[in-house]
């Protein structure tokens, strides 16, 4: 197989269409168990992993403007909402006769066949061809490149959260190619979720709607243990905080916290949180400020908690260490033997499953080798995972979810949902800038920390629903081309209100890239 040049250019309730297409799926993935990862949403809370794919395909690169990309009817349902600005591409050339492989940078695999390209007159195509790759796993990305997330079925609108999103077309002496249904590609999209209860949808712009593919699955590609850490961090939750004895001496507080939050330092009487004063020097006339809001957070020392205060605009954080009084210490301690010790066993326990799923997989993968489809994608995800060892990196566990691509466009892992459960309210939008009320055609709404956006029109504004709840941002275009925003705080202040204004600040001036935007919006 030819080498090839690259040039980066930046369970909701199953639906008959579930039943009706899940009747033809292929059993033999099966042998792949979706597992389920865990989902962790705490306030003060923040795990992240870096995972580094492994490049098959060598190159050079370079940024290309988005207005440099080719008018095609294919995309023009898509409309990005500020002009000049757009989820960059990355184009890969490959060698039309041949075939190759290609990884995204997020750790994802394109599988191109031999002979997968056709042109105008429905024959295969020879000679060098472009494809034009990108993903979007955020709801701002989505936003940005202008893709309807809402799904209507039979004659209800849904509103799509995402397990993962590809655009994927293909080109030749400028003109777009079709897909050979005879030599699908495959794309083993790397996800951010293992959750299972998602369908594959495919964008119709034709009929101006999402085509329910099939049912989706997530396969979780194990990495090998490499890293003890890491494997606690992963399997069996946090390591229970060791309480040590108070030292007089030191400046300490207590505050109220959410037992199910820290249920460990729940068990112990006479907590208390006693600054580090290396790190954090403490301010003594913090104890005279009634202090609005007090989080606490893990460090990654496993030792540490960092408890940050708030009052307006006033922010004061500290390093603190648990500690307990003398007449509490033994029993503390007692109870934290205790915990400890279950906790090693459950760590215990559960590297040894993980190491037997990471076995299934692998015998898994030798049996479904002998098929010709996605078996084929998720022997080389394993294979590029564990490659990773080559360049000094730490292998971590990698969900994929699987397309066959019968048509160039966007493809999408989606679960259609309703409007967040909520009491309506009457919503009348305020420009910052003049006082006047917002029109616009299209309102958006994303909660934080999850993969979803909600869509509004106009007159989905007289009864608007948002859960209160959640940690919210809200925005619009204004009739001059203006990106408008609320956020958490201001849409607060609609809680137990019948009928509101919201005034949104708006931005000043032309935003000037992706990026640019995410940090207007506060995502």
């Amino acid at each position: 197989m030819e080498t090839n040049k690259n040039i980066n250019r930046n369970r909701e309730p199953l639906t008959p269409e579930d039943i009706e297409q899940g009747r033809n799926f292929d059993q033999f993935m099966q042998a792949y168990n979706a597992q389920k990862l865990p989902f962790w949403k705490k306030p003060g809370f923040y795990i992240g992993s870096a995972v580094i794919g492994t490049v098959i395909a060598v190159g050079t690169y370079m940024a290309v403007a988005p207005g440099e990309k080719p008018a095609s009817p294919e995309t023009a349902f898509v409309k990005p909402p500020l002009p000049g600005i757009d989820v960059r591409d990355t184009a890969y050339t490959v060698n039309a006769a041949a075939g190759d492989t290609l990884t995204y940078h997020t750790g994802s695999l394109l599988i191109i066949p031999q002979n997968a390209f056709l042109g105008e007159n429905g024959q295969p195509v020879n000679g060098a061809v472009e494809i034009r790759y990108r993903e979007f796993h955020d709801p701002a990305s989505i936003f940005i490149a202008g893709i309807p997330m809402t799904y209507d079925s039979a004659g209800v609108q849904y509103h799509f959260e995402s397990a993962g999103m590809l655009e994927i077309t293909a080109w030749q002496n400028g003109k777009p190619l079709k897909a050979n249904p005879a030599q699908p590609i495959e794309v083993a999209l790397a996800s951010q979720t293992a959750v299972d209860k998602f369908n594959i949808y495919y964008l119709d712009t034709t009929a101006r709607n999402w085509s329910f593919i099939k049912r989706d699955t997530a396969y979780l590609i194990a990495g090998q243990l490499t890293d003890t850490a890491a494997a606690k961090a992963k399997t069996a939750g946090p390591q229970p905080i060791r309480p040590q004895l108070a030292d007089t001496k030191r400046p300490s507080f207590s505050i109220d916290f959410d037992p199910l939050e820290f249920p460990e330092l729940n068990a112990y009487k006479g907590l208390r949180f006693e600054v580090d004063e290396a790190r954090t020097p403490y301010n003594r006339a913090d104890r005279k400020i009634q202090w609005d809001d007090a989080r606490i957070a893990r460090n990654s020392d496993g030792r540490t908690l960092t408890v940050t205060f708030t009052k307006d605009t006033l922010q004061r954080s500290y390093i603190t260490y648990v500690v307990v009084d003398n007449r509490n210490y033994a029993a503390a301690m007692k109870e934290y033997e205790a915990r400890f010790a279950a906790y090693e066993t459950a760590l215990g326990r559960k590297i040894s499953t993980q190491q037997a799923t990471q076995q299934k997989l692998d015998e898994n993968v030798d049996r479904a080798d002998k098929k010709r489809l996605s078996a084929n994608a998720l022997a080389l995800c394993l294979a590029a995972i564990r490659s990773r060892s080559n360049v000094g990196s730490k292998q971590e566990n990698q969900t994929m979810r699987l397309f066959v691509i019968q048509d160039f466009g966007i493809w999408n892992s989606d679960c259609p949902a309703n409007l967040p459960p909520a009491e309506p309210l009457a919503l009348k939008l305020i420009d910052g800038r003049n006082k006047q009320e917002i029109t616009s055609s299209k309102v958006f709404l994303v909660e934080k920390g999850r993969n979803a956006i909600f869509t509004y029109s106009p007159a989905m504004l007289g009864a608007f629903q948002c859960n209160l709840e959640m940690e919210n941002i809200l925005w619009c275009i204004t009739p001059d081309g203006q990106l408008a925003t609320a956020d958490a705080d201001a849409l607060a202040t609609l809680k137990d209100k019948k009928k509101a204004e919201l005034t949104l600040s708006v931005h000043q001036g032309v935003l000037a890239s992706p990026e640019q935007t995410k940090s207007v919006l506060g995502l």
